[in-house]
């Protein structure tokens, strides 16, 4: 198979699904597990200490979570931003018309 092919970069995408899949279910695990797990302590153990020392916990693993899920989505967002100014540079340096919705659906 030559270094390249559509085949090799279809394997590499696989990969990343795959990847992207145990991510998920791991993130899910974890969450799950300790969400089940502060239902437990808040159910036998009722004094007001113990559900603000879980609420104040759950607090920094959302922020946690926030701190870790900017750069993601600030990537993407950048990256529709310069996609959608080269098609307007191509546009313009080809003075090619505007796109009709069949086209934009792709970007």
């Amino acid at each position: 198979m030559q270094k390249g092919s559509v085949a090799e970069y279809t394997g590499v995408m696989e990969e990343r699904s795959d990847f992207r899949r145990i991510a998920i279910w791991f993130g899910g695990i974890v969450v799950g597990f300790k969400l089940w797990t502060a239902l437990l302590v808040v159910v036998f153990s009722v004094n007001w200490p113990t559900a603000w020392y879980l609420i104040l916990n759950h607090v920094a693993w959302l922020v946690g979570l926030v701190l870790l899920g900017t750069g993601p989505l600030l990537f993407w967002y950048r990256l529709l931003r310069v996609r959608r100014r080269r098609a307007q540079l191509l546009r313009a340096e080809w003075e090619i018309s505007e796109p009709t919705e069949g086209q934009r659906a792709r970007f």
